[in-house]
């Protein structure tokens, strides 16, 4: 780093165009640290952070939460042209999303002149039901074509009793815990293109993390456990063309995290 220009965190703030808070958050929290820092301890930044930063500041924009972004940062190239592909899937989901609540807008519009009753009462509440659709769980329509949803909805319907499913479809966090599967598959496939031993820390701790997601999803529900068992045997059972992509884990991703929760449980006898 001889030579390199270095600059103090103020400094480099006001060349990338960010808050000093903002890099003291991101340093913090590992998504991105100053290549080194004076004898006393304040933070110095070079060229190199720059470029990361700017890379981070692009994936932010693309809509990666924080713990997304320290995962994709850490990836091969192939995992993370996968992220990104779904990613921009999302954000097409959601152009398409506004584009036919500013459809339904424009036709409520079209009847205010006209002053037509019934005409006016069935434009509006079709805007209703449009903009609404966006308080389901968006990432599942974000992240899964709809060939993908179709399986995924007759893989439910065949593993889930109806009582069992009319307690998912009113868990109101269902995209909370979409976020947090899709942080989880990304650190998966982080530690197994890493080659991570299964019981290090960072596995233990995604073991965990599956735990906690099975268990906000079954809410200690037995049917709901049986239908969780049920419906991953038969996505497994498909064959690998029709396994949505958001879901489908190669053989070293289950052995992998199974491996992992075998050491997590044993652990806590």
């Amino acid at each position: 780093m001889s030579g390199e220009q270095l600059y103090r965190t103020s400094e480099f703030a006001k060349k990338a165009g960010v808050s000093v808070r903002t890099l003291q958050f991101y340093d913090k929290s590992g998504v991105l640290s100053p290549s080194t820092r004076t004898a006393s301890g304040h933070r110095l930044y070079g060229e190199e952070d720059l470029s990361k930063l700017q890379h981070i500041l692009a994936l932010k924009f693309l809509g990666f939460s924080l713990a997304e972004l320290k995962s994709l940062r850490q990836m091969e190239p192939e995992a993370f042209g996968t992220a990104l592909q779904a990613q921009k899937q999302m954000l097409q989901e959601r152009r398409a999303h506004l584009d036919a609540v500013l459809h339904a807008i424009e036709r409520a519009e079209q009847l205010v002149p006209s002053g037509n009753g019934p005409a006016m009462e069935n434009a509006i509440t079709n805007l209703i039901e449009v903009m609404q659709m966006e308080l389901k769980p968006s990432w599942v329509a974000a992240y899964l074509t709809p060939d993908e949803q179709q399986t995924m909805r007759t893989l439910a319907a065949e593993s889930y009793t109806p009582e069992a499913l009319k307690t998912l479809a009113k868990q109101p966090f269902a995209d909370e815990t979409g976020r947090m599967y899709r942080e989880f598959r990304a650190e998966l496939a982080r530690l197994c293109a890493a080659g991570a031993d299964p019981g290090s820390p960072e596995a233990q701790r995604l073991a965990q993390q599956l735990k906690e997601l099975n268990a906000r999803r079954a809410q200690g529900d037995p049917e709901i456990v049986a239908g969780m068992k049920k419906a991953w045997a038969a996505l497994n059972a498909l064959p690998a063309e029709q396994q949505p992509a958001l879901y489908a884990m190669s053989a070293e991703e289950q052995a992998f995290i199974r491996e992992a929760s075998v050491i997590l449980y044993r652990g806590r006898g």
